[in-house]
């Protein structure tokens, strides 16, 4: 595993090889995770592509690991990853950067808010998403500062 130190300006940038990770290295790293998913949620996507694939690598490997919360994802909800999946990782991303200062939430509603939160955030900064008609329900209700209307729109639909 990659562990990164926080003493560059993307902390993920200097690595080290690690066998296994105890829980004090999680907790040592929370930091630097929490830094790094602000990042990738306030980088547009067509931005710093490389250094967006390094940071996404580091905190999905984290997020994997980490024994201080879990996430619980149903695809079934994201019904935007068969035309953007890369932007699953962008709904991991919010979740996961809410449940770092909230390791005790449950609440789904609450949760998945988050994640499609940050996929509207990115997307309508982006030329081609912000024109995919798949998104525009969510864009739309971004707008109207309406996602978690949305959110459980979608969550009862299934």
């Amino acid at each position: 595993m990659h562990l990164a130190s926080a003493q560059s300006e993307h902390c993920w940038e200097k690595t080290q090889e690690t066998e296994a990770l105890t829980a004090d290295d999680y907790i040592k790293e929370k930091d630097c995770v929490k830094k790094t998913l602000r990042w990738l949620c306030n980088t547009p996507l067509g931005m710093e592509i490389q250094q967006r694939s390094y940071a996404n690598a580091y905190v999905m490997e984290w997020i994997a690991g980490t024994p201080l919360f879990t996430l619980e994802i149903e695809t079934r909800y994201l019904y935007f990853i068969n035309e953007h999946p890369e932007l699953l990782y962008s709904f991991i991303h919010g979740m996961a950067y809410y449940k770092l200062d909230h390791p005790e939430e449950k609440d789904r509603l609450k949760l998945y808010s988050e994640g499609y939160k940050v996929v509207a955030q990115l997307a309508s900064q982006s030329k081609e998403l912000s024109k995919s008609s798949v998104l525009k329900p969510l864009l739309k209700a971004a707008r109207k500062k309406a996602i978690r209307d949305y959110t459980q729109t979608v969550l009862s639909q299934n």
